[in-house]
């Protein structure tokens, strides 16, 4: 028995028993609430109005793969003017991109960690969108480092959050002019692990902990200007995107080779090779949604929804519950002693050598 199974059904339990409760403590009370949520959640699916394309351009990071990769292609497809940034353009997902989309799309050079690089696209997407501006900007390049905060090295934290935060930051003051004369919209693409933390991966949860609080000033600010600025957060996506594929574990794999050469022995003979590469052993497709449809679905809401949600939560798991975003859900409601408990199950009793 998994321990997404396993979980589920304690999420099941806990829920049953709380509906309990609350019948025996006001059934009036319950039957209000659920009343106003059906009526205000009917009204959100039957007053959403969505804003006609009209080859509105969008710039899209990180387009190599993944995720990215999918936005681009669909907005292509629906009618946007597409710019697509890649971190290689002369890759293999470059080419297939020039390859199969129409003459919308643009693919650029750009590493979003490159003051160059946003410079050249700026000046581009400028002289190609001229009096229009930019409708949108999707900022979704990131990469993920794996390790503990003992052994992963320093210069592993900071290209992690160099792409994946300051590097959202800097792209995102780059359009800023262009997106406000268009009074658009920014995307930015988190996760649900931007609202919780796992043991043993805290560069990526630091960065995207980082892009939720950054998001929510940036629409704060954004609001008087006529500015839609959302959060899109994907929930078990690895089966859809290429963040589990063979060429990606490899680098992951890598980068721990670094962690385990340069840690100290003290470090090593405490933790023991086992604990540093434990990662490895399972494959995170397993019970992983395989499509991309649900995350393009809410971007797409973003960039034309009149008035779009300040947060996309996407389930992803063929499962009937994400347990990743049940985690995000609830996180804030349960007491650490509770929460660290079932993070630690859920992620694995791992221990250093020493300790076991």
């Amino acid at each position: 028995m998994s321990e997404e199974y396993v979980l589920e059904w304690v999420i099941y339990s806990v829920l049953y028993v709380f509906l309990i409760v609350l019948f025996y403590i006001n059934i009036y009370f319950i039957l209000a609430f659920l009343i106003v949520y059906v009526i205000l959640r009917f009204a959100q699916s039957r007053c959403k109005k969505l804003l006609p394309v009209k080859s509105k351009a969008v710039l899209v990071t990180g387009c190599d793969r993944g995720f990215g990769h999918h936005f681009a292609r669909y907005l292509d497809d629906v009618g946007f003017v597409v710019y697509a940034g890649v971190l290689n353009k002369d890759g293999p997902g470059a080419k297939k991109l020039k390859s199969k989309s129409s003459k919308r799309l643009h693919v650029l050079q750009l590493d979003v960690t490159s003051d160059k690089d946003i410079k050249n696209v700026i000046e581009y997407v400028n002289s190609n969108t001229k009096s229009k501006g930019l409708w949108g900007v999707i900022n979704n390049a990131a990469v993920n480092v794996l390790g503990d905060v003992e052994t992963v090295l320093m210069e592993q934290y900071e290209r992690c959050l160099s792409i994946n935060l300051y590097g959202m930051i800097r792209v995102t003051q780059n359009v800023l002019p262009l997106i406000r004369q268009s009074r658009g919209r920014i995307v930015n693409i988190s996760s649900v692990m931007g609202r919780y933390s796992f043991p043993g991966d805290s560069p990526y949860h630091i960065s995207k902990h980082g892009v939720e609080t950054m998001t929510d000033s940036l629409r704060l600010e954004m609001r008087a200007l006529g500015v839609g600025v959302s959060i899109v957060e994907p929930g078990k996506y690895d089966a859809a995107t290429t963040c589990s594929n063979p060429e990606i574990v490899k680098i992951r794999r890598d980068e721990v080779d670094v962690q385990w050469e340069k840690a100290s022995e003290e470090v090593r003979s405490f933790y023991g090779k086992a604990y540093f590469y434990r990662f490895f052993k399972g494959d995170n497709r397993k019970n992983s949604a395989d499509s991309p449809d649900k995350v393009i679905d809410a971007v797409v809401d973003a960039l034309l929804n009149e008035t779009p949600k300040a947060r996309y939560m996407v389930p992803g798991s063929t499962r009937l519950l994400d347990i990743y975003t049940e985690f995000a859900r609830f996180n804030g409601f349960l007491p650490e002693i509770i929460s660290d408990v079932i993070f630690t199950w859920f992620t694995g009793s791992h221990r250093p050598l020493k300790i076991k």
